[in-house]
């Protein structure tokens, strides 16, 4: 009675497919050179005109750690009205760089990181304040990038 026991396992075991090899991830260098791109075009349309350019690239569901961090604002609108602020002096000007950029597997949404400075906007080397800063981004059916969450935090 073992015998066949041990042969009707060794059948079972033969007939189950060996398991298949990972299925290889996407090349997101591509994904990644258009969140690198359109992080430096926002900055690029913020430097020439300010508020308008920033809240063109909000996404309708839009969300921003406001009032200190200690709230999360959500839609465009509240999220504006919030960063405001930030183009209320037109001597000041706020650039940035991205240093970093990863696409999700989704393939539609990533984050970019990088870094940031106001600085006077006659001079643009006195700094007023440096940080870093993450945008996390999803790519619209037009193939615009769009802004889910924008956040930043100075460095002293």
């Amino acid at each position: 009675m073992r015998i066949p026991m041990i042969f009707a396992v060794v059948a079972c075991i033969a007939c189950v497919p060996k398991s298949l090899p990972p299925k290889p991830l996407p090349d997101d260098r591509d994904l990644q050179d258009q969140l690198f791109a359109a992080d430096r075009e926002f900055a690029r349309a913020v430097a020439d005109s300010g508020a308008p350019a920033w809240n063109a690239r909000l996404a309708n569901d839009v969300a921003k750690p406001g009032n200190g961090g200690l709230i999360l604002l959500r839609g465009v609108v509240p999220v504006a009205a919030n960063d405001k602020t930030i183009f209320a002096d037109p001597s000041r000007l706020l650039v940035w760089e991205p240093t970093d950029a990863v696409a999700y597997a989704d393939r539609v949404t990533g984050v970019t990181v990088g870094r940031y400075a106001m600085v006077r906007r006659s001079t643009r080397i006195d700094t007023l304040s440096r940080g870093r800063y993450l945008t996390l981004w999803r790519k619209q059916s037009d193939g615009a990038w769009k802004i889910l969450l924008d956040t930043g935090w100075e460095e002293k």
